[in-house]
């Protein structure tokens, strides 16, 4: 039988990958989407820091300075699944807490109603 070889990530890749994590669950960052250009977005504001993934390049900025590297697709495309996953759990958790409101809210007019 034919395996493939897991390919080991280079330090670069490893530093990103937990950048990306580490941001992904942070509720502080802003979380955004370009469906056009599938491009996805990290955004600090508080450390004024910026990561936009690409299909096969990253770039990480601040007021600083600029980090721009291109990378396999393979590894990019793992990271927007991440951010995908993130963005996703969040708007379900938002979906909780609004249904849940609309249900307290019936809940209220329910108990006024009944005088």
């Amino acid at each position: 039988m034919f395996g493939f070889k897991k390919v080991e990530l280079t330090k670069d890749e490893k530093h990103i990958q937990d950048i990306v994590s580490k941001y992904a669950e942070n509720d502080a960052v802003k979380k955004m989407i370009s469906p056009i250009s599938d491009e996805y977005y990290l955004i600090d504001n508080d450390k004024e820091i910026s990561l936009c993934i690409e299909d096969g390049k990253v770039t990480l900025s601040n007021h600083k300075f600029l980090y721009e590297k291109h990378f396999r697709l393979s590894f990019t495309e793992n990271l927007k699944k991440q951010m995908r996953q993130s963005m996703e759990n969040e708007m379900q958790e938002l979906k909780k807490s609004l249904f849940k409101n609309e249900t307290d809210l019936l809940s209220m007019i329910l108990e006024v109603s009944n005088g």
